[in-house]
């Protein structure tokens, strides 16, 4: 009884480890910011308006970002430009490098705030830009602003 005791429970438990086993085995793209790895911050805000200077609001904005796709933990940021058309995000990045990013503004409200046309904007933030660094793993922080002026 006691031998199949020990058969039932190694059975049960080396079933249990290789189910749990698995789950640390999921199709992760980026790598893990550990310790001992460089790693650094960017911001990307700004504001919509309309050619006379006037803030629009519900403007989608798709921030991507391009390069090496295995040092990013965020490379598309999808939101809508607020009340004052402000938007913002802020990706950390691994192995930071010269990021470039494509800004794409899309008027999804329809003729509620006016109609404007679609703009694609592209940028590069060097690491030159960086500031705030602790001169170790930790490469600072680079924050872009910009201003866009749609169409009607």
């Amino acid at each position: 009884m006691k031998i199949s005791y020990v058969k039932v429970s190694a059975w049960i438990m080396s079933g249990a480890m290789t189910l749990l086993g698995f789950s640390s085995c999921d199709n992760l793209i980026e790598p893990r910011c550990e310790y001992g790895t460089p790693h650094a911050k960017y911001t990307v805000k700004g504001r919509v308006t309309n050619e006379q200077g006037v803030a629009i609001p519900g403007i989608q904005v798709i921030i991507e970002r391009s390069g090496n796709p295995l040092s990013s933990r965020v490379d598309i940021a999808n939101q809508t430009s607020g009340s004052t058309g402000e938007f913002a995000k802020s990706f950390e990045y691994v192995f930071p490098e010269n990021q470039n990013f494509t800004l794409k503004f899309s008027d999804i409200d329809g003729p509620a705030n006016g109609v404007y046309k679609a703009k694609t904007e592209s940028f590069v933030i060097p690491l030159s830009e960086l500031k705030g660094g602790d001169k170790s793993w930790y490469s600072g922080e680079a924050v872009k602003e910009v201003v866009v002026k749609l169409e009607e």
